[in-house]
């Protein structure tokens, strides 16, 4: 029976620390070699994005990031909404049972979300939820909920009632958006399950509407969302064990790092200015700043995910793991999976599955599968805007994924089995990691299309890939200028 799944075997001590010495090594020089970029020549071009720093006047701080930004200016605001939130669920499972418990915890989500948005805000979105749930109900048409919610999802920065003031504008559209995802997935159930009374599951799904923590920044699925809420009702008051306060003090801990960080190395800035500031950088330069920028990129959302799981971990929820790190990922794949694993639950549940489940023949399956992934992307796409870049970075991110069955598909021959015992099973992993350079590169070039502006991505594809590779097969190899400075 040829194996399905590959699992590799333990390295050699010495290579396992050859390997970690190495990408140490790496990973050290980038961030050396990003803050002489920052410091250097191309400084003048990035001062606008300059401000001054919040903990001390000598000091300035990369803000070129807006959600960043955003989010630091009113991260107090939502901490003590989420610590109020919290103080009160407690409450109330304390104080409280049965029906009295879920309309008070309701009314104290609305409450907190106006605190947190506006009034307005939390009108317009559960008057827009009762009103596609009820459509959704008498017609029991997916394809009417898809259209009703991706529009709103698409149009939600043009119509909608927003405040004026920049972080509590930041909040409402992301408390909009979410929402959208929330009613989308509420409504697929309703529609999967035509047997369920809505009024046995109002309670439920005004929980899932105003529970403050999934508000925003997280998905979660309305299936698991019933089953925690469930099972966190019938447990009664909890305190916050100790895992659950370590999660908290990491999440200061490293809003604080990428603090200090954006002070002194502002790869930030250069990856939102025009392409023609970054083409000035020479191979080594471009690549490590754009291994920062991805660096950046992952401890952003650390804690910008990590502050409302955080309150959902003291209510007693579980919510959905923290991002993976993006440099030690090999199969993109990984990265659909475990960054953001609330969307890619929605994607599998709501998008692969249902298109994926029905049994067909094989070169229709084959078109089926290609069907699926534009499916899948195009949510995506409707989620972060059609722009060029973001086309680009979810095309690499399909050829990636179709990569990686080409090659689950070639490990499933009776032939590479034959040579994987030949040569044996340690031979095989490391041939296999060399063939992983395939999936690496279409998955972290399709990163960059994503993290910068128009032009950016294409910068850095050009120049270290194409170029790197003309400048490889031509023995064109040289130490440039800041790998030298590096290790003088």
């Amino acid at each position: 029976m040829v194996s399905t799944y590959f699992t590799p075997v333990s390295l050699p001590n010495w290579e396992k620390r050859l390997s970690f010495a190495v990408w140490t090594f790496h990973s050290l020089a980038a961030f050396v070699i990003a803050y002489n970029v920052s410091t250097g020549s191309l400084s003048r071009w990035i001062g606008h994005w300059l401000e001054k720093s919040s903990y001390s006047d000598d000091l300035r701080i990369d803000n070129s990031d807006n959600e960043w930004k955003v989010f630091r200016l009113g991260v107090y605001h939502m901490a003590s909404s989420n610590l109020f939130n919290s103080l009160g669920f407690y409450l109330i499972t304390k104080l409280f049972d049965g029906a009295a418990s879920q309309i008070l915890l309701v009314t104290l989500g609305i409450a907190t979300q106006v605190h947190m948005t506006s009034l307005r805000c939390m009108a317009f979105v559960l008057l827009f939820s009762l009103v596609v749930v009820c459509l959704a109900k008498k017609t029991q048409s997916k394809t009417l909920v898809w259209v009703l919610c991706i529009a709103f999802v698409i149009k939600a920065h043009e119509y909608l009632p927003y405040t004026v003031g920049l972080h509590t504008f930041y909040r409402e559209f992301n408390v909009y958006l979410y929402n959208a995802f929330k009613l989308l997935n509420f409504c697929l159930y309703l529609c999967r399950n035509p047997e369920i009374n809505y009024r046995d599951i109002f309670m439920e799904h005004m929980l899932y509407v105003s529970y403050l923590p999934y508000s925003m920044s997280l998905i979660v699925r309305f299936e698991d969302f019933q089953n925690q809420i469930r099972e966190r009702l019938k447990a009664g008051p909890q305190l916050p064990n100790k895992n659950c306060l370590i999660f908290g003090l990491r999440v200061i801990f490293w809003m604080f790092v990428y603090d200090i960080l954006l002070h002194f190395i502002h790869v930030n800035a250069l990856f939102n200015s025009p392409f023609t500031v970054i083409d000035q950088l020479d191979k080594y330069e471009l690549a490590s700043v754009a291994y920062v920028a991805g660096q950046f990129f992952h401890l952003k959302y650390v804690v910008i995910f990590g502050l409302p799981s955080f309150f959902a971990m003291v209510d007693g929820m579980i919510p959905p793991p923290p991002p993976i790190c993006i440099s030690r990922v090999s199969r993109y794949s990984r990265m659909w999976r475990h960054f953001d694993y609330g969307l890619y639950q929605f994607l599998k549940h709501n998008v692969y599955l249902p298109l994926m489940m029905p049994v067909l023949p094989l070169h229709l399956s084959i078109l089926r599968g290609l069907g699926t992934l534009v499916a899948v992307f195009s949510v995506v796409i409707a989620w972060h805007g059609l722009r060029f870049h973001t086309l680009c970075w979810v095309s690499l991110s399909a050829l990636e994924l179709i990569i990686e069955k080409i090659g689950k598909a070639i490990w499933s021959t009776e032939q590479f089995q034959q040579f994987k015992n030949r040569i044996g099973e340690l031979n095989t992993r490391r041939i296999i990691a060399i063939g992983m350079l395939a999936t690496v590169i279409p998955g972290i070039f399709g990163v960059f299309f994503f993290l910068g502006q128009e032009g950016i991505g294409e910068t850095v594809f050009s120049k270290l890939l194409y170029g790197g590779l003309k400048d490889m097969l031509t023995l064109n190899v040289r130490i440039d200028r800041q790998a030298q400075r590096f290790t003088s």
